[in-house]
């Protein structure tokens, strides 16, 4: 009993081709060529041009860096006490002087016309101081208050620049600043304007 012979198996093409039988011609395989690659499967789609996300951004599922927190305002309170007490300073010293010293002038005026109602020319050193001594309590109170707007002067024109050093009410501790250094410039002439007015007071 013989067996029939089987036809050889179809020769294989380059390209994707076989053929059936010998001597047909070339037909394409059903089975994908080597160099066929399922669409989909194995190889990750490059991402378009600008698709990246920017430089030092966080993407899904990774956030970026924390915002820095803000820097907590300062009080303006040491600002706020140097800008008083520069206005303590200037108020209560030319308050005081002026007062007081309008009233030494003017009994001091008195005493020396009562002495000598020709003038002061006559007069030496020690008559002129002497003639304070009837006012010598007003007198005192004028130096208390040049004094007090020393001190307070001082202390506002310190503490009005750590002020705007450490910038706790940096724009009160310049006002400060000014007022301070103002100061004995209005002192000096509000004081000096009412002993003046003191002296005419007391030679008519």
């Amino acid at each position: 009993m013989s067996d029939d012979p089987q036809p050889p198996p179809p020769a294989p093409y380059p390209g994707g081709y076989v053929q059936p039988v010998p001597g047909a011609a070339p037909v394409p395989s059903s089975a994908p060529g080597p160099s066929a690659a399922p669409t989909g499967y194995g190889v990750a789609p490059s991402p378009a041009y600008g698709q990246y996300p920017p430089a030092g951004y966080g993407v899904a599922g990774h956030p970026g860096p924390p915002a820095p927190a803000a820097a907590p305002a300062r009080s303006r309170t040491l600002g706020l006490v140097a800008l008083i007490v520069a206005i303590a300073a200037v108020v209560i010293s030319v308050i005081l002087s002026a007062s007081t010293g309008f009233a030494a002038a003017e009994g001091a005026m008195r005493h020396a016309v009562g002495i000598s109602p020709e003038g002061l020319e006559s007069f030496t050193e020690e008559q002129l101081l002497a003639l304070l001594s009837p006012v010598r309590d007003l007198v005192l109170w004028a130096e208390i208050g040049y004094w007090i707007g020393t001190v307070l002067g001082l202390a506002a024109l310190a503490l009005g620049i750590t002020a705007i050093a450490t910038r706790r009410g940096r724009g009160l501790g310049i006002s400060a600043v000014v007022i301070a250094g103002v100061g004995p410039f209005v002192y000096a002439i509000v004081v000096g304007a009412v002993v003046l007015a003191g002296v005419g007071a007391g030679a008519s």
